[in-house]
């Protein structure tokens, strides 16, 4: 490899081996994180049963999780560009164990929210690191399919992370399910500060790029802002990604138990939603290598809004494979959010991806945050039968998929 494949910019890239390595290590850390997010759905009626708690109370501790990695969004982006992900990211691992032990251990909200809240800080490393790794390791044009690879590791954390929440609550209770799972975060953290080595992922990197601006954090915002790619990509990704988190992340599952299916199947359809995340993912990034990301993101949401109004509003009593596959389609088309990040950096340096990721990243996690609390909102405040309710609660992801579609159309050719 050369410094061309990386368009130009940086005069020192790893070994091949050695970047999948980091690449394939990150990964796992990220997987980790996803299934530690994602088992929150499961577990959410115990805890909210144990700690007395009521629906409204246990979404505002989900939120707090997006609440915490959008605040800490930037600052992580701005620290990765600038020390490395190598002296952060092991750090970052056992600090995600100790907040699912410490969330293990709470007994009322306060307590229950600040370790929700600290999940979310260190999982506001994790993309950007992935990003710095990848545009540090691979040439430019595979930025997305990296990403999509990336994205699709979002699904299979979400299923094992329902799935498995779901097995180990019912083979114990939510706090050892927890326990088990915080105990992970220590042979992560060793095999990040293995194989993802100071010597081409730390700071001594970014040092050897010449005339690099060091920007405080606002200034970086406003440096990335003043870039139309940057501000469109955050339109794309606070519609798509905050429709992910909203409704993947609670809502569906919870629009499944009103349409009559019992706990097990629920957990089931919902399940489905992440698989089509990691199916779809790869996909998508594939096409956006092929196709490019305007076009990709289109065609997939085109399929998405549909799909998902088909699913809030269709009565007829469909066999549960039936809606299991059209919510995995809805997963599968949401996937495409990915290529914002691409969109976004294809007119960067690798030394300013991290905190572009991080903006981009910032305004999806926001919008997920008002969409975990206001269907709550309308649950709590609408009259209405339960199944209208949920319907009502759930219609505000339709208008967002319209969103990321006329957002979509701001998108410039690549150059």
């Amino acid at each position: 490899m050369t410094a061309k494949d990386h368009n130009g910019t940086h005069p020192l890239l790893p070994a091949k081996k050695i970047g999948l390595l980091a690449i394939g290590a990150m990964l796992l850390f990220y997987f980790y994180q996803q299934i530690i997010e994602n088992s929150y759905a499961p577990l959410r009626l115990e805890i909210g049963q144990d700690l007395g708690l009521s629906t409204l109370e246990t979404a505002f501790i989900s939120t707090a999780f997006l609440i915490a990695f959008a605040v800490v969004q930037i600052p992580a982006g701005v620290l990765i560009d600038r020390f490395g992900p190598a002296r952060l990211l092991p750090v970052v691992a056992i600090t995600t164990g100790f907040a699912a032990a410490f969330l293990s251990k709470c007994d009322g909200l306060s307590g229950a929210i600040m370790a929700r809240a600290l999940l979310g800080a260190t999982a506001a490393f994790a993309c950007p690191a992935i990003a710095v790794i990848t545009r540090r390791t691979m040439p430019l044009h595979l930025f997305a399919l990296f990403m999509g690879i990336a994205d699709m590791v979002i699904g299979l954390g979400g299923v094992v992370g329902v799935w498995g929440g779901n097995e180990l609550q019912t083979a114990t209770n939510w706090r050892v399910a927890l326990q088990i799972i915080s105990i992970v975060a220590v042979p992560l953290a060793l095999l990040l500060y293995m194989y993802v080595p100071p010597t081409w992922f730390g700071a001594s990197t970014h040092k050897q790029v010449e005339g690099q601006k060091k920007l405080s954090i606002i200034a970086t915002i406003k440096d990335l802002f003043a870039l139309a790619d940057v501000r469109v990509a955050c339109l794309i990704y606070a519609g798509s990604c905050g429709t992910l988190c909203g409704f993947g992340g609670m809502w569906n599952m919870q629009l499944a138990e009103s349409w009559a299916w019992n706990e097990s199947e629920a957990v089931f359809i919902a399940s489905s939603f992440f698989v089509g995340i990691a199916i779809g993912s790869p996909i998508t990034g594939w096409f956006g290598v092929k196709f490019g990301s305007r076009g990709t993101i289109l065609i997939s949401m085109w399929i998405t809004l549909p799909a998902f109004l088909f699913w809030l509003l269709v009565p007829t009593d469909w066999p549960l494979w039936f809606d299991t596959l059209n919510v995995g389609l809805i997963g599968a088309g949401l996937s495409a959010m990915a290529l914002a990040f691409e969109i976004a950096g294809r007119s960067l340096p690798p030394e300013r991806v991290g905190s572009a990721i991080a903006v981009v990243n910032l305004a999806g996690i926001s919008a997920g945050v008002l969409l975990e609390i206001i269907p709550g909102l309308i649950e709590q405040f609408v009259n209405a039968s339960p199944l209208h309710q949920m319907q009502l609660a759930n219609g505000v992801f339709a208008f967002m998929l319209a969103f990321t579609i006329w957002a979509t159309l701001k998108v410039r050719p690549a150059s």
